[in-house]
């Protein structure tokens, strides 16, 4: 494909000329695929974050809520999660135990 972009170019296969047009093909490829990637990786740290954010945000609310019988306990079928470090579920709607 990059040979054929060249030679549209006017460059004639076999010449200086026609090897910098792949080489500049090439690294323009390059340096566009990084930049995605860029943009991507980007995202799904913002991703993360804000997952991280709202789990936070539940574990909060779920201890606030903890004796409030209004609220069921939290379990594995709730919508927010496990805490790791204290082995105790959380969610937007639950308290814990």
């Amino acid at each position: 494909m990059d040979q054929n972009q060249c030679y549209a170019f006017g460059f004639e296969p076999g010449t200086d000329a026609f090897a910098a047009c792949m080489m500049g093909l090439h690294q323009d490829r390059a340096a566009a695929e990084a930049a995605s990637n860029r943009y991507w990786s980007a995202q799904l740290a913002e991703q993360n974050r804000r997952r991280e954010a709202q789990s936070d945000l539940y574990k909060v609310m779920s201890l606030q809520r903890s004796g409030d019988t209004r609220f069921p306990v939290c379990g594995a079928s709730s919508d927010g999660g496990m805490d790791r470090r204290t082995m105790t579920w959380f969610g937007p709607n639950c308290r814990a135990r």
